[in-house]
């Protein structure tokens, strides 16, 4: 399963795959259809070339059998022709090989033995026939230059590579379409879960806050014996963890886009990150840790500052939480880029659970308090302000959480 750190980057990301699927189905088969039809007209196209040298050749023939006609050839043997077809040639040769009569273009001279049938020589197309005149046998070659035909198969090869290009852009663009479509009841069932997690989630609300009144009531009445007392301080501890994940539930349904409105103020750091210390300083003096600031005095950074301070909550919370001896830090400082960070001398996050410690509902073996919504939310808001959580964390030695602006 892969992580979901964000419907909205989720559903971009299934809807660009689909896309480039549908894109390159499409282009695959456009190429298999287009290389199929070029090779099918290259081949028409050659046939019909090979036919106009094999008719030449015939005529020739034909005209040689006529009486007399090798001896005039033969009276012309060394004698310069009367005219040079452009681009085409032809050739009598004996059987040895010898050159009998040339008229043309110059094309080379095959090897021995001389071999009937079409063969490409340079930029001519030759076709060699066998002629049996009686008394004397001679090869005939007739030529004709193929620049046309290379050329002709240039055009048509641009042509049909045209048509697939156009035809990826018109599968990408439609193939894009298609998938929003297709997504539509999708992201329609999602939000409609969304919705009821929402609602759900305030109507938990109303009753968990007049139970939790009510047991603040009864927990100060001293007539209770001590096992009651005990169970309803259970019973409490129960109750603000669920208070705690349903409100950390509305707030991870809120950040992916309830939470539209953005507004910006600049605050000094230093300031801002005291108050976070201070909100959790008895928590971490109950446990005898060392929470501390270290943070210049005039670092300022322009953003919104409630949905940076449950980020910080969150991590100042877990590094509070899961520290059992040591220092809990939260910094800022700016070498380039402005990093807010929280460190801590915890126990560490296993090499193989960091990949996945942002995930929903995650959490760490170790780990059997939390709803595994905290660090999700973390990234989750941390992405509504620009910024990119980095995880360093050794087992043994602690973690560092940067938020990098």
């Amino acid at each position: 399963m892969l992580p979901v750190t964000s419907e909205r980057k989720a559903f971009r990301k299934t809807q660009l795959i689909w896309t480039a699927v549908f894109t390159l189905s499409i282009v695959l088969i456009v190429a298999i259809t287009v290389g199929a039809v070029f090779i099918v007209e290259k081949r028409r196209i050659t046939t019909q070339f090979d036919g106009e040298l094999r008719r030449t050749a015939d005529l020739i023939e034909r005209r040689l059998r006529a009486p007399g006609m090798m001896g005039m050839l033969r009276t012309f043997r060394g004698v310069d022709p009367l005219f040079v077809p452009r681009g085409e040639a032809f050739q009598f040769l004996l059987p040895s090989g010898e050159v009998f009569l040339e008229v043309g273009e110059q094309i080379g001279t095959p090897e021995t033995p001389v071999e009937e049938g079409f063969s490409t020589e340079g930029n001519y197309r030759i076709f060699t026939k066998k002629i049996d005149l009686g008394d004397t046998t001679i090869f005939l070659r007739v030529g004709k230059d193929i620049s046309d035909l290379i050329e002709r198969s240039k055009r048509l090869l641009s042509m049909y590579l045209l048509v697939i290009l156009f035809s990826a852009g018109g599968a990408a663009v439609f193939g894009y379409f298609v998938s929003s479509l297709a997504l539509l009841p999708v992201r329609n069932a999602y939000n409609s879960l969304k919705r009821f997690s929402m609602d759900a989630s305030h109507e938990l609300k109303t009753p968990l806050s007049v139970l939790k009144t009510s047991l603040d009531v009864l927990k100060y009445r001293e007539d209770l014996p001590d096992d009651v007392k005990n169970k309803l301080g259970i019973m409490e501890k129960n109750v603000e963890k669920m208070s705690k994940q349903i409100n950390q539930l509305l707030l991870l349904v809120k950040s992916e886009g309830s939470l539209n409105s953005v507004v910006k103020e600049r605050i000094n750091l230093k300031d801002f990150l005291q108050q976070i210390v201070d909100e959790f300083k008895p928590k971490a003096e109950s446990k005898g840790l060392e929470l501390e600031i270290d943070c210049p005095e005039d670092l300022f950074l322009e953003t919104e500052k409630d949905t940076l301070r449950v980020i910080l909550e969150n991590l100042v919370d877990n590094a509070v939480k899961f520290t059992e001896k040591g220092k809990v830090i939260v910094g800022a400082r700016k070498e380039g880029r402005l990093t807010i960070y929280v460190q801590d001398t915890g126990p560490g996050i296993p090499k193989k659970e960091q990949k996945r410690i942002f995930e929903r509902f995650y959490r760490i073996s170790r780990n059997t308090e939390g709803s595994g919504l905290g660090l999700s939310i973390v990234k989750e808001l941390a992405s509504r302000l620009k910024a990119k959580v980095i995880l360093e964390s050794e087992e043994g030695k602690g973690s560092t959480f940067k938020l990098v602006f």
